[in-house]
């Protein structure tokens, strides 16, 4: 049995590897390029944090988990490739919204701006909700045009 027969999994633990790696290497870069730290010190500190705060990681992966989710019901309804078409899509518009609020992180705490640094990672699961209806509208087109073609 193939990822293809199984798009929940396959999509959910495509959403997991891209939470790790917008997150991870987002705040990795941030904190080596902006702040100046080791990438050892780097690494550490970014699971420290996700470690003992896991309802705040557990609310940064949510717009993974429903883009993966979106993904997994379109490649149910209408093929895999549709579905890993509007998964890539997100992914990209995710992993860019993401990758900038690390970096805008960094800069407000050089600046010392502690409740800006914060708010930019910590709201970045409200922010993400206008991206996901995107990706939801595209979703209901991608389903819709191909069910109006087969009839």
């Amino acid at each position: 049995m193939t990822f293809r027969n199984r798009p929940y999994p396959a999509f959910f633990g495509l959403a997991v590897l891209l939470f790790l790696l917008a997150t991870a290497g987002s705040d990795v870069v941030a904190r080596t390029t902006v702040s100046g730290e080791g990438v050892g010190k780097a690494v550490a500190e970014h699971f420290h944090y996700a470690l003992v705060q896991p309802i705040g990681t557990a609310m940064l992966l949510a717009p993974f988990a429903l883009l993966g989710w979106m993904s997994a019901s379109l490649a149910k309804r209408q093929g895999f490739d549709r579905g890993l078409v509007l998964f890539l899509i997100g992914a990209l518009l995710l992993g860019a919204m993401f990758f900038s609020a690390y970096q805008d992180s960094q800069n407000y705490m050089s600046q010392k701006m502690w409740t800006a640094a914060t708010l930019s990672i910590g709201l970045l699961p409200f922010k993400s909700a206008p991206l996901l209806l995107v990706c939801l509208a595209a979703r209901w087109l991608l389903a819709r045009n191909s069910s109006e073609a087969q009839t």
